[in-house]
């Protein structure tokens, strides 16, 4: 994809010719890719390395699970905080039925999320080549209605100790520690409501590994900010939609293959 590739700057990157390439877009063109979801709200990484245990629920993915929604809310109302309401967040999202979500690496408790490690530097990113961002973002259904959707973050540094922390001490958040080594060899964008990637389908396919992103739950996301918070829904959408280009961006190098299923 000639636009994400200029806004690439990432280090994963498959072997351009990986035998599963060809099988794995003829499953998200028929649809045999995705299974049904348990809920509507982000709340798994676009990580798409396999957890230690199998997941509870099947939920859909965005940049660091919930972080994706706390950088939403983020944009709309300020930083409120050095880890921008993430507590306020996550009890939010425990009266709604469903648990504030991040991953960690396999054997370190307190980092292994790129999104939310490397979040400064995905939101700068962003700023630096909104264009760019807005480009890739039409290119791949995920359009942004309002202007300037991460500016109020430029400078803004988040505490990513102290979220770690917060999500492994609480009793009603989940840290998800996630196996071995990045081997994905494709982005694949979601728009199809209520799925996400099967990875038993993935495993199928020669056990594989994809970014996995469903721009239908952050739409999803916006509205449940809209209701809960009284933000601005499109400047909640936008903000989610721009720091998932830029996170994508920031981990994948330019020959990363990009599709997306409608």
């Amino acid at each position: 994809m000639e636009q994400f590739a200029k806004l690439a700057i990432g280090s994963i990157a498959p072997d351009p010719d990986h035998p599963a390439l060809g099988p794995l877009a003829q499953a998200n063109a028929d649809g045999t890719l995705y299974t049904l979801t348990d809920q509507d709200l982000p709340g798994r990484c676009i990580d798409g390395r396999r957890p230690t245990t199998p997941y509870a629920q099947i939920v859909p993915c965005a940049p660091g699970g919930s972080l994706s929604l706390l950088v939403g809310l983020a944009a709309t109302r300020g930083a409120t905080d050095p880890m921008w309401g993430a507590s306020e967040l996550t009890t939010k999202l425990t009266w709604h039925g469903t648990e504030g979500a991040i991953h960690v690496g396999p054997d370190d408790r307190s980092s292994g999320c790129g999104a939310l490690d490397w979040v400064s530097s995905i939101i700068d990113l962003a700023n630096d080549h909104e264009a760019l961002v807005r480009e890739v973002a039409e290119a791949l259904d995920m359009p942004m209605a309002t202007g300037y959707p991460l500016a109020s973050l430029a400078g803004e540094k988040l505490d990513s100790a102290g979220i770690y922390r917060m999500f492994d001490d609480q009793p009603h958040t989940t840290v998800t520690p996630l196996r071995g080594f990045h081997s994905e060899i494709a982005i694949v964008i979601n728009h199809e409501k209520g799925t996400t990637i099967d990875q038993n389908t993935l495993d199928r396919l020669g056990h594989i590994d994809v970014f996995d992103v469903d721009a239908w739950s952050l739409e999803v996301g916006a509205d449940w900010l809209a209701d809960n918070y009284g933000v601005d829904r499109n400047r909640a959408a936008s903000a989610m939609s721009a720091f998932t280009i830029a996170a994508l961006a920031f981990l994948a190098q330019p020959s990363m293959t990009v599709m997306h299923h409608n």
